[in-house]
């Protein structure tokens, strides 16, 4: 599916040089919401890092597809749930310059988490395998070097209670 995704159209070319592909990776503030309220006292840190690709739409204008690994979590004092997820993002991305800005939808796929919460030891099991989320995000780029920042609201609910994960990641990004 993913190598599908890194070809979208015969029409569509990569870039030659230094701005066709890459590899991001950074910091990852997650959280998860119910009806707009955070479900946890506190937030869940960690890294994302992914592959991508993209594909000239027109001079200014390209499509992003690749693969990412990242977790989602949150925590409550010493309790945290954290759940490990592969994504796909496809992102339409309009550069001006050394700035960028994007945004897309990513579907992403559970494979795997754990609790320390007694009372989600079992609940883990319960939350869906598939996720979905739309980003926004900016970035700047000066040679193969760039910086970038994205927000993710979650689409589909996880659990039975309308539990959404959102998350937000600043990182860096090397093109090649």
């Amino acid at each position: 599916m993913a190598v599908c995704l890194l070809s979208i159209s015969p029409k569509a070319q990569a870039d030659e040089g230094p701005d066709g592909r890459g590899i991001r990776a950074g910091y990852q503030n997650s959280f998860f919401k119910i009806d707009g309220d955070k479900a946890f006292n506190d937030p869940y840190n960690n890294f994302y890092i992914g592959f991508f690709r993209s594909n000239n739409i027109v001079p200014l204008l390209k499509l992003n597809s690749g693969i990412e690994y990242f977790q989602v979590g949150g925590k409550t004092g010493d309790a945290e749930l954290k759940l490990h997820y592969l994504s796909i993002p496809l992102s339409l991305r309009l550069k001006l310059g050394p700035v960028y800005g994007l945004g897309g939808l990513n579907g992403a796929f559970k494979i795997g988490g754990t609790s320390d919460f007694d009372e989600l030891d079992a609940a883990v099991s319960d939350f869906s395998v598939f996720d979905a989320g739309a980003h926004l995000g900016v970035g700047f780029k000066f040679l193969m070097i760039g910086v970038e920042a994205r927000y993710n609201w979650g689409l589909i609910n996880q659990t039975d209670n309308d539990l959404k994960s959102e998350y937000l990641q600043v990182g860096a990004v090397l093109f090649f």
